[in-house]
C-alpha cells in the first residue's frame, strides 16, 4: 500500500492543511465572496481528543451576542426539510436540519454539507450508516445540505470553458443560501463550516477558497475546482483520500496544506492515527489534518464523526 512521507509519523511534530485538476468519480446519490472573517481561536481547549461541547451542556447564558447573526436579533426561523427559492431563473432548493433544542436566543454554528456530483441533497439526508451526519450534529450544529444545478457542481459532460460561470452561478446560490439562513436564524458567523465529498468536497474547496467566512472545512476525494490566484479565504481542513484514488487528487491536499504553512509530516491523530495525521508547522490558526484510508473513492467509515471533531475545536 503506498503511504506518503506524511503518514511516516514525526511523533515530535506538533498538531496543526501545487495546482492541478481530476476527475471526480460520479456519486449517484450513494470577485471575492462575503467577506465576515472567523476570527475564532484555534488552540481551543479539549482539542481534538476531547471533541466539542454538546448542545445539551450549553445553555443560552454566557453565550458571547456580538457573534450571533441577525436571526438572533429578529429572525422568524425557517421550516425544517426543503426550502426552494428562484435563482437567476433557476428554481433551487437546500434542505435544512435544525439540531435538537434549537433556540433562536443562542448562537449555533452552521455545517454546509455537499453532496457528490450526480447525487442530491439525500446524499447527507441520511439517518443511519457512514453518511449519517445528521445524528453526528443533531445536539451540535444547524446543517444546510446543499443542492447543486442538476445535481451536478462541476458537468464533465459540458465543455471545460463552460465549467468557470458554473462555479459562478453556485457561488451565487451560497450567497443566497447564507444570507437567508443568517437572517432568519440564530447562527454563529464565526463558525460556519463546509464539508463533502468527491465534487462536494472539491466544491468545499471552492467556498474556503473564494469566501473568508469559511472557518474550516472537511473534504473527501476532493481535486481543485478552483483557480489558485482567486483564493481570498484560509480555512481550516480536514482532507481525506484513499490509497487507491491518490492520482490527480494529492494536489487538493497539497495547496491546502502549503496555504497553511504546513510541513509534510506530522503526528498521528484520532480517529485513527494510523492513518490519520496532524500536519506539523501549520498556522496555529489553520490546522490542517490528512487521513489516507484504505480502499478507493469513498467516504470513510470515520468520516462523519472524524469532520465534526475537526470543527468542533473552532466552537466555543
Amino acid at each position: 500500500m503506498k503511504r506518503p512521507l506524511l503518514l511516516l509519523v514525526s511523533v515530535v511534530a506538533t498538531a496543526c492543511g501545487g495546482s492541478g485538476t481530476g476527475v471526480d468519480g460520479a456519486v449517484l446519490d450513494a470577485g471575492p465572496r462575503d467577506s465576515t472573517t472567523g476570527g475564532r481561536d484555534a488552540g481551543r481547549d479539549g482539542g481534538l481528543d476531547g471533541g466539542g461541547d454538546t448542545g445539551e451542556g450549553r445553555g443560552d447564558a454566557g453565550v458571547d451576542a456580538e457573534v450571533g447573526t441577525a436571526g438572533c436579533r429578529s429572525g422568524a426561523g425557517l421550516p425544517e426539510g426543503a426550502n426552494t427559492f428562484s435563482l437567476g431563473g433557476r428554481e433551487r432548493r437546500f434542505v435544512l436540519r435544525l439540531p435538537d433544542g434549537y433556540r433562536g436566543a443562542r448562537p449555533w454554528p452552521l455545517v454546509l454539507a455537499l453532496h457528490g456530483n450526480g447525487g442530491s441533497a439525500s446524499y447527507w439526508d441520511a439517518t443511519s450508516g457512514v453518511r449519517d451526519i445528521r445524528d453526528v450534529l443533531r445536539t451540535e450544529a444547524v446543517l444546510v445540505i446543499a443542492e447543486a444545478i442538476d445535481g451536478k457542481w462541476r458537468d464533465y459532460d459540458m465543455p471545460r470553458e463552460t465549467w468557470p460561470a458554473r462555479i459562478e452561478q453556485e457561488l451565487a446560490y451560497f450567497d443566497h443560501v447564507l444570507a437567508l439562513v443568517r437572517e432568519e436564524l440564530c447562527l454563529d458567523e464565526t463558525a460556519t463550516f463546509a464539508m463533502g465529498f468527491s465534487g462536494g468536497g472539491s466544491f468545499s474547496g471552492v467556498l474556503g477558497c473564494r469566501r473568508t467566512d469559511i472557518r474550516a472545512f472537511a473534504a473527501g476525494g476532493a481535486v481543485i475546482y478552483f483557480d489558485e490566484t482567486d483564493c481570498v479565504g484560509r480555512p481550516a481542513a480536514w482532507i481525506t483520500l484513499g490509497d487507491e484514488e491518490l492520482d490527480g487528487r494529492e494536489p487538493f491536499r497539497e495547496f491546502w496544506r502549503l496555504r497553511a504553512g504546513c510541513a509534510d509530516v506530522g503526528a498521528g491523530v484520532p480517529p485513527d492515527p494510523s492513518q490519520c495525521v496532524a500536519y506539523g508547522g501549520c498556522d496555529p490558526t489553520t490546522p490542517v489534518h490528512y487521513c489516507q484510508h484504505p480502499g478507493g473513492h469513498v467516504w470513510p467509515d470515520y468520516g462523519s464523526q472524524a469532520m465534526w471533531r475537526f470543527f468542533a475545536q473552532f466552537v466555543h
